[in-house]
């Protein structure tokens, strides 16, 4: 029975690789497009990014979130909005309280092109998973969600050592 258990859980460990890699060459591929048509400009990856956080954000978002959601450093967020705010994407707004604190919101206009570019986007992606039926689409959604992201590698037993 201890045999059978093993060997259940060594496929099992098999399968889970399997999926992983799938996924992985999956987001491997997405990540692959480096340039994002926005009307008449082209964002790189991280100002693509950007805008996919700050547009459900009414109040926006500061300096210090993005950092932590592209994981870079604050000085390289500055430099992406400096120039989202050239191109009259984005708007700073500092706190009357604290000036430390600046919120970073999409314009009036990027706003309108941003729920075009969006669904468009999404309508080219959706390319990827063509061979899927809408129950099968329903069923990957909701077993994806079951899935616990781990926020770091545990170390093995020799690394402990």
């Amino acid at each position: 029975m201890k045999d059978k258990n093993k060997n259940a859980n060594h496929n099992r460990q098999k399968l889970l690789q399997l999926l992983m890699e799938k996924l992985g060459q999956i987001m491997k591929s997405m990540h692959a497009i480096n340039d994002f048509p926005f009307g008449d400009l082209q964002l790189s990856r991280p100002q693509f990014m950007i805008l996919f956080f700050i547009a459900p954000k009414k109040a926006g978002a500061t300096v210090k979130e993005l950092a932590k959601f592209l994981r870079v450093t604050p000085s390289a967020v500055t430099q992406f909005i400096d120039i989202l705010v050239e191109k009259k994407l984005v708007s700073r707004k500092g706190e009357s309280r604290d000036r430390r604190i600046v919120s970073i919101k999409l314009t009036g206009p990027a706003k309108k092109q941003f729920r075009r570019f969006k669904a468009e986007y999404f309508k080219n992606m959706s390319d990827a998973f063509e061979k899927l039926s809408r129950a099968e689409v329903e069923q990957f959604i909701r077993l994806v969600g079951k899935i616990k992201a781990p926020n770091r590698v545990k170390a093995t037993g020799a690394e402990k050592k």
